[in-house]
């Protein structure tokens, strides 16, 4: 997972710079995205064996702090230390803070002056991004609501299986009593 973080972060830089395609970039995207997914079913794995409940929710946590682990530099060598001790988010736009684009021009006439086009296909792109945000936004609510349904409808499975127990130990209780009161009335 990390060989292949530092694959999409050179992919990025890359596309930025103005050398590779959107495709390649995608591509790097997507083999992240498998290792995450991957690691985080090991993880959900590793949790089950031990006799731990394991949600659709903390699956998606998991792999949320994999893949802030792997764009953090430091976080990155805590994860591969095997220290990484808590919940990560990941960065915001600040991860692209180094990557400068070598696609200035380098006639500071035509940055002064920019293109109508350009502004407006900006526009749109903004409020495309907009928009697509607040769509994933929504599903990540409604995943986290219907994680928490999810979650107590498992609190109040334990709960009952509890109470099964119990009233299965009491008959066992009395079953045993009955038992020895049978025989002690065969001897007696």
């Amino acid at each position: 997972m990390l060989r292949s973080a530092e694959e999409l972060r050179k992919a990025q830089q890359q596309a930025l710079a103005g050398k590779s395609g959107a495709s390649d970039l995608q591509e790097r995207l997507a083999e992240q995205r498998r290792a995450t997914r991957a690691l985080a079913r090991l993880g959900r794995d590793i949790l089950a064996d031990e006799g731990r409940s394991v949600s659709d929710a903390i699956v998606e946590r998991i792999a949320k702090t994999l893949d802030a682990a792997a764009l953090d530099e430091g976080s990155r060598f805590q994860l591969r230390a095997g220290r990484l001790t808590e919940e990560l988010d990941p960065p915001g736009f600040e991860a692209l803070a180094g990557m400068m684009s070598a696609r200035r021009s380098s006639k500071r006439a035509s940055a002064a002056k920019p293109k109508r086009n350009g502004v407006t296909a900006g526009r749109r792109r903004v409020q495309e991004a907009q928009r697509e945000l607040r769509a994933r936004e929504r599903e990540a609510a409604q995943a986290e609501r219907q994680a928490q349904r999810a979650e107590s409808a498992a609190a109040e499975a334990r709960r009952a299986a509890k109470a099964a127990r119990e009233r299965s130990d009491e008959a066992e209780r009395a079953l045993a009593e009955a038992e020895a009161a049978l025989r002690k009335a065969q001897r007696g």
